[in-house]
């Protein structure tokens, strides 16, 4: 979803800012443009709060001095995340040090003022590239993979009677040193494919598992979702080696979903049953991910031990105008139930979408308009606003 742009295509802009001279120039040069909407944030952890989910903006104009310490949550949240379609637009002198970092490939710098700046500087930031391609050589995927610039992001599920945060999927980005921050379709399943995906496997899970271990993370109540491919999880001794990275992080197994996400179909049900039998043993739930109609055969995987079902964003998607993608949701669902399964719809990013979920007896749904993936503190602040605004 770029969707950043109220649907007239004006933008929408958020500002921080602790200097009084760039805010009133700001305030000035919107009121000329005619722009759709500017929120002004009180402070930096309310700017966060915001770029997190639901609302909308095209542009973040940022006063670095005014990021208090959170400057790294905030560019992860525009420019350091692909997806996000939020251009940025730096403040004054004290930019200049974001403006180098590669994933700030959509920022610009803007030193001084002067009428009629604000206009080019949108256009300018927006028109800059971000920088991605498709082909990043598997050398230089493996060499960030092994020098620890693996990083992780958390996107948060809520359940849909009520609210309440259920869990936080763990999601992988990977910082190359001149690209920037490269989201999981530019190096999954190039490092999947050549034959490293346990290593990417380990790697991923042993940082989610430190993450969550030692943070205010595993004080929120929710289960930590981590991705396994089939492949892995059929290894000899994965569930062992699961166990160990578990215990050396002190996550007890009932606070862990463990999510298959199928790379390769499930052909021997009868091959993963013990696997997955172990796993609900030590105390793991279990979902299948990305359930859609190109998934062959996903009910039989319904007869194994998971505990939820997770249904494909690009289905959930598709279900607002096709009626094929909507009777499978259906089918699915209906199936789902029937096995005692949680289900949990993918992909939610209009009201729409929450209303046509709810009303197919969905149970939980994950987003981005509950939350865009999140760095360990942009989820905290997060969750204490999501949990404000539902307890009112």
């Amino acid at each position: 979803m770029t969707g950043s742009n109220d649907t007239d295509g004006r933008p929408a802009l958020l500002l921080l800012s602790s200097d009084a001279v760039w805010t009133e120039s700001v305030l000035d040069e919107a009121a000329d443009l005619g722009v759709a909407r500017l929120v002004a944030a009180s402070g930096a952890r309310d700017a966060v709060a915001l770029l997190c989910g639901g609302e909308r903006f095209s542009h973040l104009l940022l006063h670095p001095p005014a990021a208090d310490g959170l400057l790294p949550d905030l560019i992860g949240l525009t420019v350091g995340e692909a997806e996000s379609g939020i251009a940025m637009v730096l403040l004054g002198e004290g930019g200049a040090e974001v403006r180098r970092l590669p994933c700030g490939g959509r920022a610009i710098l803007v030193r001084g003022l002067r009428p009629g700046w604000l206009g080019p500087a949108l256009a300018e930031s927006e028109a800059v590239p971000a920088g991605l391609g498709a082909d990043v050589p598997l050398d230089d995927l493996l060499t960030a993979l092994g020098a620890g610039r693996l990083q992780t992001r958390y996107q948060p599920v809520v359940r849909l009677a009520d609210g309440v945060p259920l869990g936080l999927e763990a999601l992988a980005r990977l910082e190359h040193p001149t690209l920037g921050t490269l989201p999981p379709d530019h190096f999954v399943p190039r490092i999947e494919a050549a034959g490293f995906a346990t290593r990417l496997a380990r790697v991923a899970v042993r940082r989610a598992f430190a993450e969550w271990g030692g943070d205010a993370l595993s004080g929120l109540g929710v289960r930590l979702g981590v991705n396994l491919p089939l492949e892995v999880l059929l290894l000899p001794g994965m569930v062992d080696r699961l166990e160990t990275w578990r215990e050396e992080a002190d996550i007890l197994p009932g606070r862990i979903t463990v999510e298959l996400t199928e790379t390769h179909p499930v052909t021997r049900p009868d091959l993963l049953l013990p696997v997955l039998t172990r796993l609900r043993e030590a105390g793991y739930s279990l979902a299948i991910d990305d359930v859609g109609p190109a998934m062959r055969d996903y009910q039989d995987l319904f007869a194994l031990p998971f505990t939820a079902m997770k249904l494909d964003k690009e289905v959930v998607q598709a279900s607002a105008s096709s009626t094929v993608a909507l009777r499978f949701i259906e089918r699915a669902t209906a199936a789902a139930r029937q096995a005692g399964l949680l289900v949990i719809a993918e992909g939610i990013e209009t009201a729409a979408d929450l209303t046509r979920m709810t009303r197919l007896g969905v149970d939980a749904a994950q987003g981005f308009l509950i939350a865009r993936p999140l760095t360990a503190v942009a989820t905290l602040i997060w969750h204490a606003a999501w949990s404000r605004r539902h307890a009112a």
